[in-house]
């Protein structure tokens, strides 16, 4: 049974957060095992407080509390093991994470939070929640601004982040790594939905966020330079891949359509022509086109030429890439939240 003050706390940090973000306290509810609540809400304890009922800021400053119990309690259940999950094997294996909540976070939380309003303080629990009327046109907008700066601080598990300053953190050493970034920074997506998964990678763990999209470029029609490429709408997530690579090569590359042919994206393939110059670490004028050329076309073979150099040609007998193109519409993703 819960003590006295442990009952209190809890109730009232899920009352606030319930009353103010609509959804959250009844979902942290349902994840919250009923044995662990008690120890969960002591966790979130401020300690005594020095002003006094008859205070003219007593009613500021319990608001000012509950929100930042409500932030703890985001955090101590959406970064920890009770809810964040990592694929391992490519995605054969979904199993618990158990860093990503870090011995020390209440401290360092609180030391960035505690001397904040409540207005700033509910501006990082909005993070677990996607922004009321986000559309894919946010997501061009977030991805166009710029980049994941890459490196530290990762954003699973992130105490810091608020889509009032910029929570587009993170690495960017994979193309869909840019995408999952844009994607929390739009308010298509939230922190829990980004939890759900914080080590995508390979065909299973990739289905699981993104679900099963819409072929765009079928891998059994020869891309050759003569061929359309269908239109794909703005705010879309691109995803190309050769089945000829197997199924360390199914990730390929991802992108978000600009909707009038172009693209934005990060690791991207080089393109270096009069009317287009593409830079591997980002892009948001690239041609979508361009990207899928490089998974097009005729499958090649590195030889030695007469000079001595590696050449690339076309292999014998010649063989097609069966190129996919699918694009996904991230408002449809399953569980998206």
């Amino acid at each position: 049974m819960f003590g006295k003050n442990a009952m209190t706390r809890w109730t009232d940090t899920i009352n606030y957060l319930q009353t103010n973000f609509p959804g959250l306290g009844d979902h942290i509810e349902t994840v919250v095992p009923p044995g662990m609540k008690s120890d969960v809400s002591k966790e979130l304890s401020l300690g005594s407080r020095d002003d006094k009922a008859d205070s003219p800021l007593y009613g500021t400053n319990t608001n000012q509390r509950h929100a930042l119990r409500g932030l703890l309690l985001c955090q101590r259940v959406y970064f920890s093991n009770l809810w964040a999950k990592r694929s391992q094997n490519w995605g054969n294996q979904y199993i618990p994470v158990f860093d990503t909540l870090k011995p020390s976070w209440k401290i360092e939380s609180l030391n960035h939070w505690q001397n904040k309003t409540e207005i700033e303080i509910k501006s990082g629990i909005a993070m677990f929640m996607p922004v009321p009327g986000a559309t894919a046109a946010d997501l061009v907008a977030a991805a166009k601004a710029g980049p994941p700066p890459g490196g530290p601080p990762e954003i699973a598990g992130n105490l810091k982040l608020s889509r009032n300053l910029d929570c587009c953190l993170g690495a960017k050493e994979t193309c869909y790594r840019g995408v999952f970034a844009w994607l929390l920074k739009s308010g298509l997506v939230s922190l829990r939905w980004f939890m759900k998964e914080v080590s995508p990678g390979g065909k299973a763990s990739l289905d699981r966020v993104f679900g099963q999209g819409t072929i765009v470029w079928p891998g059994n029609k020869p891309f050759e330079e003569k061929s359309v490429l269908p239109p794909v709408e703005a705010g879309f997530i691109c995803h190309m891949w050769v089945e000829q690579y197997g199924v360390f090569g199914w990730n390929g590359h991802w992108v978000i359509s600009n909707g009038d042919g172009t693209i934005c994206g990060v690791n991207n393939g080089e393109v270096k022509k009069l009317n287009e110059v593409v830079q591997k670490d980002y892009t948001n004028t690239g041609k979508l086109r361009s990207q899928f050329e490089g998974y097009g076309g005729l499958i090649v073979k590195e030889v030695m030429n007469e000079r001595g150099f590696l050449v690339t040609v076309p292999k014998e007998p010649k063989e097609w890439a069966k190129a996919n193109l699918v694009k996904f519409n991230p408002t449809n993703f399953p569980g998206r939240m």
